[in-house]
C-alpha cells in the first residue's frame, strides 16, 4: 500500500524534473512595443535573434542565464522580456 507522503514526493519530484534545470531561467517575450533598438541581440546573441523583414527580435532559446535575463530585463527600453520563471 502506498503512503500518500510517497505520493505527494513522487509528484513534486516529477514537478522538479519538469522544471528549469538550475541556473537557467524561462525568457518570455513580448516584441508588440519593441523600439527596434537591438540592445537584446547585442547583449545576448545566442538567446535572441533579429528578423530583418519584421525588424523584431524572436527567441533562440527560451531559457538564459539567470544574470543574462535580468540584463535583458533592465536593459530592453520597452520591457519586452521577463522571467517565466517567476510566480
Amino acid at each position: 500500500m502506498t503512503n500518500r507522503q510517497d505520493s505527494v514526493r513522487g509528484m513534486d519530484a516529477q514537478q522538479d524534473a519538469m522544471a528549469t534545470p538550475r541556473g537557467l531561467r524561462e525568457v518570455l517575450l513580448s516584441p508588440g512595443d519593441c523600439s527596434g533598438c537591438g540592445a537584446c541581440t547585442e547583449l545576448a546573441p545566442d538567446i535572441v535573434g533579429w528578423r530583418e523583414g519584421d525588424e523584431r527580435p524572436f527567441l533562440v532559446s527560451d531559457v538564459a542565464p539567470d544574470g543574462v535575463l535580468t540584463e535583458l530585463m533592465a536593459f530592453c527600453p520597452e520591457g519586452c522580456f521577463e522571467d517565466g520563471d517567476a510566480s
